[in-house]
């Protein structure tokens, strides 16, 4: 069930991310953002730096990090934030 949770958040991140990308890249290319519940809680210089971040302001670990670029980034273990 945990699993399921994270994808499912993973997945409206993402969706939630593509919409608004197009404003995002004006002010924010080449940064990741952190997402959680379709709302983007930061932008930071880094995916590691999102990360602990992420980590200590959602104690239920479920979240997204994505790069904001024209092109979908494959971003290993960011991806799956909070597993």
């Amino acid at each position: 069930m945990e699993d399921d949770t994270l994808r499912h958040e993973i997945a409206e991140n993402f969706d939630f991310f593509q919409r608004t990308l197009k404003e995002q890249l004006r002010a924010h290319a080449g940064q990741f953002a952190l997402i959680k519940d379709r709302r983007i809680h930061g932008y930071f210089e880094t995916a590691s730096a999102a990360d602990t971040e992420g980590w200590s302001r959602f104690s239920d670990k479920l979240y997204s990090i994505q790069q904001v670029t024209p092109e979908p980034v494959e971003l290993g273990l960011y991806a799956n934030a909070g597993n």
